[in-house]
Order: C-alpha cells, then structure tokens, then sequence
C-alpha cells in the first residue's frame, strides 16, 4: 500500500475517532453529529478522488466501504424482523376490522394522490428545463416498446406464493402483502375470539420490543456510516458526474423539493394543522440518513423512531404507515425520476410525445411508486417499465446513470419524508397525534437509549 494511502486511511480513522469524541464531548444532537459526518465524508472524498490516481483511491475505498456499506448491511439486517414485526404488530393494535379499513383506506388513498402530484410535477419542471435536450446519444438506437405484460407480470409477483422464498430473496413487498393478510386474519379473529389471540399478541409485541432495541443500537452507528458512504461516493466520482448533465440533476432536485415543501408542508398545514418549520426540524434525522443511506428501507428504523419519538404519533399508527410507507410511498423512485427520465429519453431521442403517451407516465409512474425496491437504485426497475410502456428508449436510463447516486439522495429523502408527512396526517385524522407534546419539544436530540 503506498504512503499516500496510508495517509488517508489515516485521516479516515482519525474522523471515526473525532466522531466518537464529539458525541461525548460535546453533546451536539443526533442530526447535527450525521450532519457534521456528511460534511466531513465530502471533503474526504473529494480529498482522495484530487490527489490519488484510481488504483490506489481503489484501494482506500475498499475501507470506505467497509464503514459505509458495513453500516448499511447492518441496517439491512434490521429489515427481516423489523417490517412483518412492525405491521402485524400495528394491526393488532387496531381494536376491529372497521378501524383497519379506516387506517389503511386513508393511507394507500394519501400515498396514491401524493403519487399521482410526485408523477405530473416531474413531467412539468423536467419539459420546462428541457432535460436531455442536447444530449449527445451517439450510436444508441432507441428499443421497441414491449408489451404492457410486462408491467402486470411485475405486479403478479407481489403476491406472496412463497413467504419464506421471499424473505430469503429480500423481496419486501410479498413479506409486507403476507404480513398484512397476518395482521388483517388475526385483527378478524381477535374480534370473535380475542382470548385465542391473546399469546399471539404476547408474542409479537415481546419480538418488537427485542427488534426495537437492536435496531437503537444500530442507529448509534449512523454518523459513522454515513461518514463512510459519502466519503466513497465521492472519491470514486469527485463533481464530474454532473457535468453535460446537470439540467437532469436539477430538474429531480428541484420536483423534489416542491413535492416536499409544497405539496407535503401544503398537507400539513391544510390537513393535520401543523407547523411546517416545526415538522421539517422533528423529521430532520431521517431524512438526512435517507440521504446519506438512499435506502428508504435501511431508513425504517430510523423512520419509526422519528414519527413515535419526535413526530409524536402513536406506535400503532407508525408501525403501519412507517412499513407500509417504506416499500409503497416512493413518490420521488417511482414518480418524479421515471417522469423526468421519460422527459430526458424524449428529448434526447427527439421523440414527440403525445396527449396520451403524458397520461400514461403519469398512470405508469402511479403504478411505479406504490411498487419500486427501497433500496439503493431500486427506482431504475420501475424506470424501465415506464419507458418501455410508453414506447420510449430504454437507452435513456443508461445515459443518466452517472448522477445516480446524486439524485438518488435527494429520492430517498422526498419518499421518507412522504412518510413521515403520511403518518401526521393519517394519526391526526385518527386521533394519533399528540399535538401537545409535539408542540412542546425543543428537538435537542433523538432518543438514542
């Protein structure tokens, strides 16, 4: 290993350590330590990618790497027990089917209409920029259309035949669809025969608590890991990523910023009556760790914790939205990103898009937000059913690739954020909502005991 690379790795052990000091030290708040971390990974990154050639900045990043994603398959870990845990625990504690109805009907109906604005926003900013105009496609040739099949075959395979293949698979959407038919079959017999579900109900809600005090432990780590991720992110790419495509990279920033503070604080404020200033700084350590992490699922934990803890929602409430959120709410993975993509391909291409080629990325789109992976890239799947159900070039996906990881931070923090928003909303409608205590926090620090 060359000197320059010891002395970087240096430099890295000696943040790891600096981190650890100022969370003794100092007392700073969770988001401000994961904040400093972000800071500090960028400039180590940009650090190694200015001043080591790419053999050796391969070398350091293997270490990066074993901090950053180290962190994030300890999240992943979490995912198995926490999510079927969380959301059969959550129907439980709904007293009968009616309240069941209630809860979920409000929910998926809010994320259907936050889906459906995501979609239309990004169709609007992204042909106002005019994203992908001039795009040198070189020897791309634009691929048929296939068939809508596809995009009902993708949906067959939401449903769970197969549970544990699933599960072993990380397929989270069979195990959230089995773990809901759990949670609705048992809320059913509690009603006829509550005495028989009694154990049953002892028994997840002893499992959620073991989960809830791993998944505490974990969280302790962010700052360490998001100091790792950023800092291989941008040693591997330095600023260039956006270079000849930096309309696209604005255009997903700025669609999402609006579906954050327009339309999530426009629900806030007209729905739930809540300070927008005020939930923005509650939410604020989730969404910084979905932006580092872009993982909405390895979020989940922390999402949880957020809407129970500062959000002041009630669990049963969080435990339903919080999952059911994680893996159907990806207003910016499946709406705003395949809407701007689209965009991008028909400008690219020089494709004239028709009336009902507009209505169908948005219906698609739809489609692709209460579907697309939570997990890192998962948005391209659903990216590429879009395009080849409108009849654009698939081409295009590859072609925004490189900044991937830049605008997927900013789709990871709109889709947390929609959850969070969701389970305001939906607690408040429900009586959930302790507006009280919310109101009287100072936001010094997550609870991390």
């Amino acid at each position: 290993m060359s000197s320059i690379a010891i002395l970087w790795l240096g430099v890295f052990l000696v943040l790891l350590l600096g981190l650890g000091l100022i969370k003794s030290k100092t007392g700073l708040s969770f988001s401000t330590r994961v904040f400093i971390s972000m800071v500090l990974g960028i400039a180590l990154g940009l650090g190694i990618y200015f001043t080591t050639d790419v053999e050796v900045a391969g070398g350091i990043r293997k270490w990066l790497s074993l901090v950053g994603y180290g962190y994030v398959d300890l999240l992943k870990m979490l995912i198995l027990p926490l999510v079927p845990a969380s959301i059969i625990s959550g129907l439980l504690k709904l007293s009968d089917t009616s309240e069941l109805k209630t809860m979920g009907v409000r929910t998926i109906s809010l994320f259907l209409f936050t889906a459906v604005l995501a979609s239309i926003i990004g169709i609007v900013i992204a042909s106002i920029l005019g994203v992908g105009s001039g795009v040198v496609v070189g020897e791309l040739k634009p691929r048929e259309a296939s068939s809508v099949v596809d995009l009902f075959s993708q949906f067959r395979s939401f449903i769970p035949s197969n549970p544990v293949k699933s599960a072993v698979d990380m397929k989270i959407i069979p195990l959230v669809v089995f773990s809901i038919f759990i949670g609705v079959a048992a809320v059913i017999e509690s009603g006829k025969n509550s005495i028989k579900i009694e154990p049953f109900k002892a028994f997840i809600d002893s499992f959620l608590v073991i989960v809830t005090r791993l998944t505490k432990l974990v969280i302790k780590l962010t700052p360490y890991g998001v100091l790792g991720l950023t800092s291989y992110w941008l040693s591997n790419s330095g600023l260039s990523a956006i270079r000849g495509l930096a309309l696209f990279v604005v255009g997903i920033i700025i669609a999402c910023l609006i579906q954050v503070f327009v339309v999530y604080g426009g629900l806030l404020v007209t729905t739930a009556k809540v300070n927008p200033i005020r939930f923005f700084r509650a939410a604020s350590p989730a969404m910084l760790l979905a932006f580092t992490s872009r993982s909405s699922l390895g979020t989940l934990t922390l999402t949880v914790s957020t809407m129970i803890d500062r959000l002041k929602i009630k669990p049963r409430v969080a435990n339903f939205v919080g999952p059911i959120g994680a893996v159907m709410n990806m207003d910016a993975c499946g709406g705003i990103f395949p809407a701007v993509v689209s965009i991008f391909a028909a400008n690219a291409f020089d494709i004239e898009l028709s009336t009902l080629q507009y209505i169908l990325i948005v219906v698609v789109s739809v489609f692709a937000s209460v579907g697309s992976a939570a997990v890192p890239m998962g948005a391209t799947a659903f990216t590429i059913v879009t395009l080849t159900t409108v009849g654009l070039p698939v081409e295009a996906v590859g072609l925004v690739s490189g900044v991937d990881f830049l605008v997927d931070m900013f789709r990871t923090a709109t889709n947390v954020t929609g959850d969070l928003t969701a389970s305001v909303v939906v607690g408040n409608s429900l009586g959930e909502f302790d507006r009280e205590a919310f109101e009287s926090q100072d936001f010094k620090d997550v609870k991390e005991a």
